[in-house]
């Protein structure tokens, strides 16, 4: 189809890029849709006054299990580990590990000593190590030397980029053994009340009781958790404004009188409110779409269903929804022609606040399918990737892909930390374990690694073309995140400029692409 020119500011109407201006850019109405998209500033009175004391019991953090201080004594060098595989491939895993705890004990009785003799000589003891980023982006940022106040913090911090580099090198060499006393020795560092680095080593090798008993505090208060979440960090909420604004504009170029909007996942449904509310200004007659899942058993269709239907009503617009298979889909829309139905195929992947994972293999069936049906009918392809998944095919090995993914999620939890005040740890770490552990898994990343080797193929490479983000999208998602006032940052990308990525301090938190 034929992409219109680019949007002018006399195109809008009052509320923005039509009716999707931040300030009105709905995400729960009364029927558990809240009606504003709030500030930053707000966003802490919110966490403080109105979720975060409905999300975990008042005596959470007495019930937690005690961390032993053993955690922090385990103190040794990892720099050179990956060196040394070949020669000690031969040593069991029980002894290997005795070796380690001896090697830990006589290093840290040489830097004692060397601390002592140092202040002896009138010096200022060993430096410590530590990245000029508090939650020591590991394990392949560039680290500087600093006297910091609590230098085992930052010790325990480093050792286990340290001991993560070694994993990751072990793993790629197939050295499982190896890999498994590693992890033991990850898991005594690993903390779920740690810096960012520690908390997402507590994740990836799921520790015990500890992340089972987290894990299930924090699910009796899902709903409020997953509306503070939603309110209040910027993922979720700048993907959907992204994808809309840009399917909106397809469906201004188009003049047909029907909408039929395909969503891969649509979850909660809180895509979608702000969408609605401007198409029944257009009097667009809508149908909504979403792909039946399977292996998802906490997913209730019946009940997304009936709060969309309820803000259809409100909002003045005819709208069926329904839910159906890929197979049923191609079925229905290759039926007879009609010219008058613009087609909208939306795709979000690995967004913090979905708390779930889908195979790509499924994501790539619906892409596929998508095109497929645009090469014989109008429309636009948007899709979320909360996993940086295109980056992610670059590593030359599993080593790489680890450091990336340590990375990606390192950022992600300091990004939330930024957003919290020191007395709301606990809804911190109940947040953590709804809506990152699910994606922090060292399993999980190996197979999406062996997936990545067998099918690298990414939706460009089957031929869609990309879709021209306005400029009006780009500066009211600029507005969305205070660029000018946070460590967001808003970049476009892409093919002809189709991809529109929100980064935190550098590192990508989401991309949003659009294809026709």
């Amino acid at each position: 189809m034929m992409q219109p020119d680019m949007l002018q500011p006399e195109d809008l109407d009052q509320d923005g890029v039509y009716g999707l201006h931040i300030d009105s850019y709905n995400a729960f109405d009364a029927h558990d849709f809240h009606s504003s998209i709030t500030t930053s500033e707000e966003s802490s009175m919110i966490s403080s006054d109105s979720y975060f004391q409905a999300m975990l019991p008042s005596d959470f953090g007495d019930q937690l299990p005690n961390l032993d201080d053993h955690e922090m004594q385990l103190v040794f060098p990892m720099e050179n580990i990956s060196q040394h595989v070949e020669g000690i491939e031969g040593i069991s895993g029980t002894a290997f590990e005795e070796l380690l705890r001896w090697w830990a004990e006589s290093e840290e009785m040489d830097n004692i000593s060397s601390d002592d003799s140092m202040e002896n000589e009138g010096g200022y003891g060993s430096p410590s190590i530590k990245s000029s980023n508090d939650s020591m982006m590991c394990p392949s940022t560039n680290l500087s030397v600093v006297l910091p106040p609590d230098d085992m913090e930052v010790e325990v911090q480093t050792s286990l980029c340290h001991l993560l580099k070694a994993y990751g090198e072990a793993m790629e060499m197939g050295q499982e053994e190896l890999a498994n006393v590693i992890v033991g020795c990850i898991n005594e560092k690993a903390s779920p009340l740690g810096g960012t680095i520690e908390r997402v080593a507590f994740n990836l090798f799921q520790a015990g009781n500890q992340g089972n008993y987290i894990k299930q505090e924090s699910m009796k208060n899902f709903k409020a958790a997953f509306r503070a979440f939603y309110e209040i960090f910027l993922y979720g909420r700048f993907s959907h404004f992204a994808a809309n604004s840009t399917i909106l504009e397809a469906i201004m170029s188009d003049s047909g009188g029907k909408v039929h909007i395909i969503d891969f996942d649509i979850g909660e449904g809180v895509q979608w409110p702000s969408m609605l509310e401007a198409l029944g200004k257009l009097r667009k007659e809508t149908k909504l779409t979403t792909i039946r899942k399977y292996e998802d058993q906490n997913y209730n269709f019946e009940e997304t269903r009936d709060r969309l239907l309820d803000y259809a009503k409100a909002s003045g617009l005819k709208l069926e929804v329904q839910e159906i298979t890929i197979g049923e889909l191609v079925n229905e829309i290759e039926g007879p022609e009609d010219h008058e139905e613009c087609l909208a195929f939306n795709c979000m992947v690995g967004l913090p606040h979905m708390g779930r994972t889908r195979d790509r293999s499924h994501v790539m069936e619906f892409l596929r399918a998508a095109k497929q049906l645009l090469s014989k009918k109008k429309g636009i392809i948007t899709f979320g990737d909360g996993e940086d998944f295109e980056k992610m095919k670059c590593c030359g090995g599993y080593s790489s892909f680890i450091d990336e993914y340590l990375n990606h999620y390192q950022a992600l939890c300091e990004s939330m930390e930024a957003n919290f005040p020191e007395y709301l740890t606990e809804a911190r770490i109940a947040m953590e374990s709804l809506f990152v552990a699910p994606y922090v898994s060292s399993l999980s990343w190996h197979q999406k690694w062996e997936n990545l080797k067998e099918d690298s193929e990414f939706p460009e490479n089957i031929g869609l073309l990309g879709w021209r983000l306005s400029k009006e999208s780009v500066m009211e998602a600029k507005e969305m995140v205070e660029e000018r006032h946070s460590s967001y940052r808003i970049r476009v990308e892409g093919q002809n400029g189709n991809e529109m990525v929100l980064e935190w301090r550098g590192t990508p938190m989401v991309r949003v692409y659009a294809w026709k």
